[in-house]
């Protein structure tokens, strides 16, 4: 008998997660998402219990396909892959989509695991998670350095020492897309969570983000207002041109035959509220793609800006400043905003973009490096014209950040 694959057993095991998910529907009473919320205390909440039995056992994840061959054969348990399918199932069983999830550790040896699920409708649902077998041995695994910590802490003395710290605190696990975090609870830390006193208002301020979208949308577009500039620089098409063919002949290249974007550009003018830029249409008269290069076509100048909008509408204000920086004041020290487009590609979720936004000594055209890895919105150069010059005497001008 020929005996599955890992790789078709994990698949195998998710869909008869799903199906079983789909068969434990069951009515939960919810707390709407209000201001009324804030004033819920704990012993009004009604917690009803879900069954996480179809929960597959805990697994590895696959690195057989990865290029470095060291990894191949690394075991290293799929936290994410777990969380995915635990929001999967709880998703189903509450028949609604859950946006974010906080479980926490029992209280004691014989109680069960508590859990505020944020559903889509702006409804939170009271949980309890029996400790069915799987589930629990994923909450071991992912607690085990809380857990190892605690005893290190014990056998030295610490709460003896401290003893306004509590030796027995829980443990939380936050999930969501994107979201995998661990916070200690009710351990008299000053870094602390007490998800249990003013429980309403405690679930009312870490709410998920799209609890608020449209708050978020007005902070993130005032921020950005004062520097929105579409204007763009003005571009010779015959100076681009000629740098574009200056960089093709250097590099023996040919470029795919231009096509009709009419559709593409106003499809991008829907979506933006922005002309197409005018310098990117010169551009894309030459090619539509060149192999070998990082230059996109306009469907994939469409497509990224869409990728990296969904990113931007996701983060608020704070997450999107929180770990960039700008070039001096040539550029905004952020991840992503809807106001740079991406034209050229350096690889890893890396691009050169015109910036349509730039900072108060940066000009609206001139081209930047943004990224997975630039931590700095690096300034290239003052528009594209000058960037295709310096691209045609070499690559050095594509270096990330990193």
């Amino acid at each position: 008998m020929k005996v599955p694959s890992s790789r078709n057993l994990k698949i195998l095991c998710f869909l008869l997660v799903l199906y079983s998910a789909c068969n434990t529907t069951m009515n939960i009473t919810t707390l709407p998402y209000n201001n009324d919320l804030k004033k819920v205390q704990l012993d009004a909440i009604s917690f009803q219990t879900v069954s996480l039995k179809s929960i597959p056992a805990p697994y590895y994840k696959d690195y057989s396909g990865h290029t470095e061959p060291a990894y191949k054969n690394y075991k290293n348990y799929d936290r994410f892959g777990f969380r995915d399918v635990f929001l999967e199932v709880v998703s189903k069983a509450l028949k609604d989509t859950v946006l974010k999830i906080m479980v926490l550790t029992p209280k004691h040896f014989d109680s069960p695991y508590d859990a505020f699920a944020f559903l889509s409708n702006k409804q939170i649902a009271a949980l309890h998670f029996n400790k069915d077998e799987n589930f629990r041995k994923w909450m071991d695994i992912i607690f085990e350095k809380n857990y190892e910590r605690l005893k290190k802490d014990k056998e030295e003395g610490l709460f003896q020492r401290q003893p306004e710290l509590n030796p027995n605190p829980q443990f939380m696990l936050v999930l969501g897309q994107g979201e995998f975090s661990q916070k200690w609870v009710n351990s008299g830390m000053m870094v602390d969570e007490r998800p249990y006193e003013n429980t309403g208002a405690y679930l009312y301020k870490n709410a998920p983000q799209q609890y608020n979208k449209a708050k978020i949308t007005r902070e993130k577009q005032r921020y950005l207002k004062k520097y929105i500039d579409t204007s763009g620089a003005y571009q010779d098409p015959v100076v681009v041109t000629g740098h574009f063919n200056d960089f093709i002949k250097a590099r023996k290249l040919v470029p795919n035959t231009p096509t009709n974007n009419k559709t593409t550009y106003k499809k991008f003018e829907q979506d933006t509220g922005f002309q197409f830029p005018k310098e990117l249409k010169i551009l894309l008269s030459g090619h539509n793609g060149v192999p070998t290069t990082g230059f996109l076509t306009a469907d994939e100048i469409l497509t990224e800006w869409q990728n990296w909008k969904t990113i931007y509408d996701d983060w608020m204000l704070a997450d999107l400043k929180g770990n960039n920086l700008p070039d001096g004041q040539k550029t905004l020290g952020m991840y992503t905003n809807p106001y740079w487009i991406p034209f050229f590609s350096t690889s890893g979720g890396n691009f050169i973009a015109l910036d349509y936004a730039p900072g108060s000594q940066g000009t609206s055209g001139q081209i930047i490096a943004f990224g997975a890895d630039e931590q700095k919105i690096r300034f290239i150069a003052k528009d594209l014209s000058d960037f295709l010059a310096q691209l045609s005497k070499g690559d050095a001008i594509l270096d990330t950040g990193f």
